[in-house]
């Protein structure tokens, strides 16, 4: 409930547009859809949760609710059925499209249906690209009465400065580490703490990260390794997530130069003698230059490109790196 009490209070003020911001993992696309759902339903609860029981919970779960519009790039919708084939092969777009913005025009024009609130939620908000935040800037600037936007982000710097300046912000924090442990102990984590301590506090990319936490676990364990084979691990990771991989490397890169500078490990607390080990013969100028290519790489990652290729480069700058010593 960290979150939702300061979202809760808001509700009898709305603002015309909300901008809910955090870091990956900490179910904020769940927060506004609550939020959304919630502030249609006919009868919330006393905590402000929705009933889920009225007419308005029951289009909403169904997805036809008449007075809500969930934007989102065609990449994250649900394939239909009756898609063809060579429909579904088709790479899907990553990004909000112009088209998708303009479509709201016919939303925001007529009457909401019981004559309340409006709401269209933008998730993830940062996938707009310029042409379609410059869209919605008109809609932000002469917001029509009764409706309300509610952005979803967690990557706020790519949103234009115009579109941030006309929403409230607010940040979602982490949760309580206790609230988080017992959480990912109820969905099976035998190991919460260290799942946890992978995902800076981040309780749903914990589980996430447990989830695959074998091949992860082989993944660290090359990395350990400063005369491993960057070919054959290039190898091992083809066919996998490609930004999954690199937050993998991402945070290694991370701990070694944490150690290196000021003796901490955040994300392996587990792995801190192999990292001790090896951040102590290490430069940490190579070190700040790798993670400062691996955050380029990461911009990358969602790309058309030959992952087997992408990941021999980085892998190689990798090692290149750990046998540099300082």
């Amino acid at each position: 409930m960290t979150a939702w009490q300061p979202l809760l209070s808001r509700r009898e003020q709305l603002p015309h547009a909300l901008l809910l911001s955090g870091r990956p993992g900490l179910g904020i696309s769940l927060l506004a859809e609550t939020f959304a759902q919630s502030l249609l339903c006919q009868a919330p609860g006393g905590n402000g949760l929705p009933c889920m029981e009225c007419q308005s919970c029951n289009w909403f779960a169904q997805g036809n609710h008449p007075d809500y519009r969930l934007i989102q790039p065609d990449s994250m919708a649900p394939e239909l059925e009756s898609e063809s084939p060579a429909k579904k092969e088709k790479k899907r777009s990553d990004q909000i499209r112009i088209e998708q913005i303009r479509a709201l025009e016919g939303f925001l024009a007529i009457g909401t249906h019981r004559g309340g609130l409006r709401i269209i939620v933008l998730d993830p908000a940062d996938a707009m690209n310029l042409a379609s935040q410059s869209a919605l800037l008109k809609s932000l600037e002469e917001p029509p009465p009764a409706t309300l936007f509610l952005l979803v982000s967690s990557r706020t710097r790519r949103l234009l400065p115009t579109v941030r300046s006309r929403c409230q912000i607010l940040a979602t924090p982490l949760p309580p580490l206790d609230l988080s442990l017992k959480w990912l102990e109820e969905q099976g984590i035998t190991n919460s703490e260290a799942a946890l301590a992978m995902a800076a506090g981040a309780p749903i990319a914990a589980l996430e990260a447990a989830q695959v936490q074998a091949p992860q676990s082989g993944f660290i364990d090359r990395l350990k390794n400063p005369g491993f084979d960057p070919i054959a691990l290039a190898q091992l990771c083809d066919g996998m997530e490609i930004s999954l991989v690199l937050g993998w490397l991402q945070r290694w890169a991370y701990d070694l130069l944490s150690v290196n500078c000021i003796g901490k490990v955040r994300y392996h607390p587990h792995e801190v003698d192999a990292i001790t080990e090896l951040a102590n013969r290490m430069d940490s100028i190579a070190l700040t230059h790798l993670l400062h290519r691996l955050s380029k790489a990461m911009s990358l990652s969602q790309h058309p490109l030959n992952a087997k290729l992408f990941f021999e480069d980085i892998f190689l700058e990798y090692r290149r790196t750990i046998n540099k010593t300082g």
